[in-house]
Formats: structure tokens, sequence, C-alpha cells
């Protein structure tokens, strides 16, 4: 009977897409070409104030102290302009704060989450070399137009109409900049950012790149596909990987360094697995990938394409449409059912075996590992997943 898969819990990522200089450097970093589409407004303004103010300390007076009359020939002087403030107007300070929520934003979603490659999946940037490069690239644009509207506090002129229009502008930069961002467009804003690492990060604004297949569609892939695409069944699993814009790692040693055996409560129910048992697994720190354990003898069997990969592929699955592998709706009367939403999720959405799912399990329940079964709670809650209600129900 083929043993089963395993799920790991989430540990910290390791360093891929942008390095430890790489998007913080991007995020703290010093505009050293702050200018982006827009043009300072400069003028000396106060000055013709202040000769105004000098002409009339200068004028003349009577015996009794008094300003001399206007000789009434002598022409009107020109009234003194009013100059705005950029920092004064009403739209100012909301607009500062929208540009950066926006920056702060991705900034949040990259640096909390401690995961670039999930950030990257989400957003469908491929896991490239040029992937990586136009991510930087946006986060360099946010943050250049974010410190660029914050310089242009000091900004004055004669009209007020032209510094409300200079304020709009900013937001539909960076407006612009994310609708593009989000189709992979060219960003149309080329720049340089030194990071407090001291490196130069170029933006080429005219840089495009062609995003990955919505998640949708590869699951779509995966769960139309034969089991049998390969030599053997094996390389079978390894192409039902590869369809889902993923990778298939036989390093199984690796995968536990980054997802450290997880010890946990066991109750009987939940006893966790050692690697001997591993069939393969799912770790959220390298969600690209999907380890295999060569030493088990299911990868040479049926089992492996039919039914193991697409358990572990569910588990992305589960994690692209949650954020998180262990949504609440997993949870039933506090108890943790992950492994058995994941078999229900692989059997509804990923194509997998049922029988040969329900014979895993129920090898795993003989041998302490209770933890994969599935019923109508795992079906309801994986229905709910796929519907993107992540939520205890």
């Amino acid at each position: 009977m083929p043993p089963y898969q395993q799920y790991r819990p989430m540990q910290p990522p390791r360093k891929t897409g942008i390095g430890a200089g790489g998007i913080t450097a991007i995020v703290a970093a010093v505009i050293v070409i702050p200018a982006l589409l827009f043009i300072a407004v400069t003028a000396g303004l106060m000055t013709v104030a202040k000769n105004h103010i000098s002409q009339g300390a200068n004028e003349p007076t009577n015996s009794y102290g008094n300003a001399s009359p206007s000789d009434p020939n002598q022409a009107d002087p020109e009234p003194t302009a009013t100059v705005y403030r950029m920092d004064e107007r009403p739209g100012y300070e909301s607009m500062v704060t929208y540009v950066t929520d926006k920056l702060d934003h991705y900034k949040d979603e990259i640096l909390n989450n401690n995961n670039n490659t999930m950030f990257m999946s989400e957003y469908r940037i491929p896991d490239t070399q040029d992937g990586t490069d136009y991510m930087t690239g946006y986060m360099a644009a946010l943050l250049g137009t974010v410190n660029e509207a914050k310089a242009a506090a000091d900004e004055t002129s004669e009209d007020p109409d032209a510094l409300d229009a200079k304020i709009d502008s900013y937001r539909t930069t960076v407006d612009t900049l994310e609708a593009r961002f989000k189709k992979g467009q060219a960003l149309g804003v080329s720049m340089t950012v030194t990071g407090n690492d001291g490196k130069k990060y170029t933006v080429d604004g005219s840089r495009s790149i062609t995003l990955r297949p919505t998640w949708d569609e590869l699951e779509q892939r995966v769960a139309k596909a034969s089991n049998s695409l390969g030599s053997g069944n094996a390389a079978s699993a390894q192409k039902l990987v590869e369809l889902a814009d993923m990778k298939l790692s036989w390093d199984i040693d690796e995968g536990f360094r980054q997802c450290p055996a997880f010890a946990g409560t066991d109750d009987g129910d939940n006893k966790a697995l050692t690697k001997s048992e591993t069939f393969g697994f799912y770790c959220p720190a390298t969600p690209n990938v999907i380890y295999g354990n060569r030493s088990m003898p299911d990868w040479n069997m049926t089992y492996a394409p039919a039914a193991g990969v697409r358990h572990e592929l569910s588990h992305h699955a589960i994690h692209m449409r949650c954020g998180t592998i262990e949504p609440e709706a997993i949870m039933q009367n506090g108890v943790n059912r992950t492994e058995g939403v994941t078999n229900s999720y692989a059997v509804k959405y990923m194509g997998a075996n049922r029988a040969l799912i329900q014979q895993s399990i129920d090898y795993a329940a003989s041998t302490g590992h209770k933890q994969y079964r599935m019923d109508a709670f795992t079906d309801r809650a994986a229905e709910r997943i796929h519907s993107g209600q992540c939520n205890a129900g």
C-alpha cells in the first residue's frame, strides 16, 4: 500500500528573488534622481513682494512725518501677487497619505510575509532574474514617486490650480504604475536608486515581462492532465508539477532544511511523520517547489502522478487562494483538518484518484496518522477554499 504525502509547517524562507540587500535596500533607499514625471515649479516670487515693501519704506515724508501725497499723475503700483504653497493646498496631505499607503501595501506584502517568492507567485511575476528586476523596479518607482511628492511640500506658485493639478498627478502616477505592474507592462519610468547597502538600482521603464498564467489556469491544466505524461510514473509526476509552473526537487534533505520536521502535539490522530515515511511534502517557505523522496517506492507506482503529487500541489493551491496552507476554513471544532481538507481539494479540483487517495488514508491511519481522512467537513471546506472563502464557515 503506498504511503502518503507529507505536510510541513511554514518556516522562514530561503533567500530567493531579491536578496538581503535587495528589496529592503530599495524600501529604505535614497533617491539619487528623484524626478519622475514632473518638473519642479521655480520662481522668485517673494522677491517681488520684498521690493514693494522696500519702496514703501523709502517714500518721502512731509513736515508732519506723514507720507507725501502721491503724484496724481503717477501710475498706481502693481498689486502684489498672492503666492500659494504646495503643502497648504487642501488635497496635499491626503495625497501624501494615499501614495505612501500604496507603497506600504506592497512593502508589507513582501517584507512582513518574509517571502519574496510567494509575492511573485501571487502577482504572476516569473521566478527569473528578469522577474526579480521587474519587481524591484516597481518598488523603486513607487518609492521615487512618494519621495518626489514629499519633497514638493515647499513648492510655491501664483497659480493654485497648477499646484492642485500636480498634487493629483502623484495619485495618477502610483495608480498607473500599479495598473501596469499587474499586467506586466513597461512601467514608463526610468530612474536610479541608491540603497542603504550602497548599491545602485536602475529602473528601466521600457522593460515589460510576460506574466505567468493565473492559478485557475494552472490548476485546470493539472486537473485535466493524464497520469501518463512521461516515461514512467516518476517522470509523469514531475511533468504534472511543471504544468503547475513549479519544480519537483529530489533533494529531500534540502526540503527538511527548509522546513524541519514538525514535532507538534502527538495526540494519536496527528502523529508526525518520519523521513522514512515521507513520500513528499510542500513547504510554504519554498512555494514553487514540491519535494519528493526517491527512497520511497511510490515514485515507481501509479500513485505518484495519480494521487501523491496532486495532493502536494493542492497544498500550494490552498496557499495561493488563502495566503496560507492553514486558513480558518480547515478548523473543525478546534481540530486542525489541514491534511484531510487538502485530500478533498486534490480529489475535487486537482484530478486526484479518489481510490488511491483513500488507500493512502487507510494505510496512514493504521500507523497512527489519522489526520489525512476525508469526510463531509473536509469536502465542504475544500469547496469554500476553492471559491475564495478562507475564513471559518
